[in-house]
């Protein structure tokens, strides 16, 4: 009997595992690759031909809100995930996008709880957070 219950209880737990890991994925095809990978410095290419651009880098924002998680909790349209969907977030303007990711509890969308990490602000730096706000701004 205590076998039994054992088996029980680990294939719950199981079940539960997988459910959220599918849950929080943000695509079936990419289960499990959720690594990003980092080119060794020696391979980065540095063309100082070129001007560096002005404003922000919007593909660097998006590769962002995927590698930092942002991803695993919103989508990117208006449907709600953990978190609220974040089409249309730009019209609330640059400083709530900012504010929302450095210090999450200041302001809680109605119907959400307080679950954002608190860590975002110390994780990326100005520039990237720019290219950040950048992208948010282009979801609609």
């Amino acid at each position: 009997m205590f076998k039994r219950s054992k088996f029980v209880v680990v294939l719950v737990l199981a079940v539960f595992t997988l459910f959220v890991v599918v849950a929080c994925a943000e695509s079936t095809k990419k289960l499990f690759l959720t690594a990003t990978l980092v080119p060794e410095i020696d391979s980065i290419a540095t063309d100082t031909n070129e001007p560096d651009a002005s404003g922000p880098d919007i593909d660097n924002g998006e590769s962002k809100f995927k590698s930092l998680g942002c991803s695993g909790c919103h989508n990117t349209d208006s449907r709600k995930l953990v978190g609220p969907g974040l089409a249309g977030v730009g019209s609330k303007g640059d400083d709530y996008m900012r504010t929302s990711i450095v210090d999450p509890a200041a302001v809680i969308v109605d119907g959400f709880n307080n679950l954002m990490p608190k860590k975002f602000g110390d994780a990326i730096n100005g520039d990237d957070m720019d290219d950040l706000i950048a992208y948010l701004n282009t979801l609609n």
